[in-house]
């Protein structure tokens, strides 16, 4: 997953908490001026029916770690929904290094708590460190790092850092004067708290939130306006499936905060509908000559937008918001959505393949993934699309099952100029990139920017023969098998005698006799990430366009001068 490396900030933040939490439990242990401390510092022993203990018994409860961490948890899940993946993982860990942290060193010390502490369910067990202190210090900076991921308001954030604050003060108190803890539990505690919390957000890729960041925003936003600049600001239009984006205000607020941030003109919000999945919205933009176009959809959408992006010369930056994604996972985009818009205008401009088919005699369109005949495209249309939402892939795993029996095709495959191929196949793929879900390899080699289709015939015969083929696909296993041909050119003509299911990146488009691919080479410029690594020709990953020397462009962007070349070609063939 692409990360944003962490800032300079954080990390010093980490090394300052890790120093300290360890500075104060050596001292804690070993100098009798803390354990003085400790001592002169205890509260009276309350009177356990005094209506003063009973409301500190109640809080210590409310704020018992469990119930802590079950919050972070329900925040977590509902993360991953929303497709804040990095952040989902960042709370997981949050409450593992806490909890499991907290649980290690109590058994490591075995500190006993102080003798005046009230027979509470809360205050069992050993003291250093106080397992509420970490468990609420860790939940403040969590939820905190929450409210800066959503792109909440200042005023939200403010309010929860005042609040967050003085929840961890009343904390601190009710742990003193319940007796549950010494001061060097306490202070322990809350140390250990802001290590996990801080140490888990940098390992997800997550801003660690700091009040002078927050202070910073509000300055800039209450600065004076500066004059207008003499050229027009960039443009963005954003193209969305509101099927599709779960969280239509978390995204507007992510996309809203990054063109602000950046200098941007206010986007151009455009809205798939049903009985238009795109191709007017993509008209729209076009027309409007924008900038940058934002898609955030699954792969049926991201296909109709791309398809009118064709040789227009404007950059596509790609928010995965479908089941498969499956050209976000074989580009090397990330999932997580405010990865996603990093790379959408942080990345490089990357020219890659389109595919234009012909089913029959229909008019042509295009896809940039694969596209099917046969079985997987029965296995798309037969998935329930409620089982989708609700289970994701898994759904087509249920629809394989509920289609194994499906009859093979006479088919007879030309490619390019070569001679034709017959088979009685079962499946026969069109790829233009090589990976499923699961990082499962169909077709190996395949890359979306070399000019090249690469077609899979399956013509299995029995079931001991599909679960050989299955086990080589699972396995990578290259070995020849006549029962499984790999085709490559830029031309692919199929045609079956009996008309059967087609597939276009996962939408079915009907049935069809004769099914003819082309490529379309560097037809789209799709904003890739900036780090990616060069292909594996094992592997056929794409790598983004090398970058020899950058140019700065509207709103900030650096692009190679070959990706800014290949985008000016574009518009001027366009035009």
């Amino acid at each position: 997953m692409v990360r944003r490396p962490p800032s300079r900030s954080s990390v010093l933040i980490a090394i300052s908490l890790l120093v300290a939490f360890l500075g104060w439990t050596w001292l804690a242990f070993n100098w009798s001026g803390l354990a003085a401390l400790d001592l002169g510092t205890a509260p009276p022993q309350l009177d356990p029916d005094s209506p003063a203990a009973e409301i500190a018994s109640a809080f210590a409860l409310a704020t018992w770690p469990g119930l802590q961490y079950a919050a972070l948890a329900a925040i977590a899940f509902w993360a991953v929904r929303h497709r804040l993946r990095q952040l989902a993982v960042g709370l997981v860990l949050v409450i593992t290094l806490a909890w499991a942290g907290s649980s290690l060193l109590k058994i490591t010390f075995q500190k006993p708590r102080p003798e005046q502490a009230l027979d509470l369910l809360t205050a069992t067990g050993y003291a250093y460190p106080s397992g509420h202190m970490t468990g609420v210090v860790a939940m403040s900076i969590a939820v905190g790092a929450t409210f800066a991921v959503t792109r909440q308001s200042v005023r939200a954030r403010i309010f929860w850092q005042v609040g967050s604050g003085l929840l961890v003060l009343a904390v601190a108190f009710n742990r003193w004067i319940t007796g549950g803890h010494y001061i060097t539990d306490i202070v322990g505690g809350a140390l250990l708290g802001a290590l996990a919390a801080t140490v888990a957000l940098l390992v997800a890729g997550v801003k660690v939130p700091s009040p002078h960041e927050l202070v910073g925003e509000i300055v800039r936003s209450r600065a004076i306006p500066e004059e207008a600049p003499a050229v027009p600001p960039p443009r963005a239009a954003v193209i969305y499936n509101p099927a599709r984006v779960t969280d239509w205000i978390t995204f507007r607020r992510h996309v809203e905060y990054e063109l602000k941030s950046r200098g941007w003109d206010r986007a151009l919000w455009l809205e798939t509908a049903t009985d238009d999945p795109g191709r007017a919205m993509t008209e729209q933009a076009v027309r409007e000559n924008v900038d940058l176009v934002l898609g955030a959809g699954g792969d049926g959408t991201i296909r109709i937008i791309c398809s009118g992006l064709a040789h227009t010369g404007i950059p596509f930056g790609l928010i995965p918001a479908g089941t498969g994604n499956l050209l976000a996972r074989n580009i090397g985009i990330p999932l997580d959505e405010v990865a996603a818009l990093n790379v959408a205008f942080d990345g490089v401009d990357k020219a890659l393949d389109l595919v234009r088919l012909t089913v029959d005699n229909k008019p042509p369109d295009h896809f940039l993934v694969m596209a099917g005949i046969g079985l997987d495209a029965v296995i798309m249309e037969g998935a329930d699309p409620k089982m989708k939402k609700a289970v994701g892939s898994a759904a087509y795993f249920v629809s394989a099952a509920q289609n194994a029996n499906h009859p093979a095709m006479h088919a007879t495959i030309a490619v390019d100029n070569e001679p034709p191929v017959k088979r009685r196949a079962h499946l026969i793929v069109v790829g233009n990139v090589g990976f499923l879900m699961a990082n499962i390899q169909l077709i190996p080699g395949a890359r979306a920017d070399d000019g090249k289709l690469d077609v899979l015939v399956a013509s299995p015969r029995s079931l001991r023969d599909w679960v050989r083929l299955t086990t080589r696909v699972l396995t990578r296993r290259r070995q020849p098998d006549d029962q499984l041909d790999r085709l490559t050119g830029r031309r692919v003509t199929i045609t079956v005698e009996e008309r059967d299911q087609v597939q276009l990146d996962g939408d079915t488009v009907g049935e069809c006799n004769t099914l003819t691919a082309e490529v379309v080479p560097s037809a789209l410029l799709l904003r890739v990430p900036r780090a990616a690594n060069e292909p594996d020709t094992a592997s056929g990953e794409l790598a983004p366009a090398t970058v020899a020397r950058r140019i700065r462009v509207p709103g900030g962007t650096a692009v190679s001068r070959a990706a800014s070349a290949a985008r000016s070609r574009l518009r001027r063939s366009h035009r």
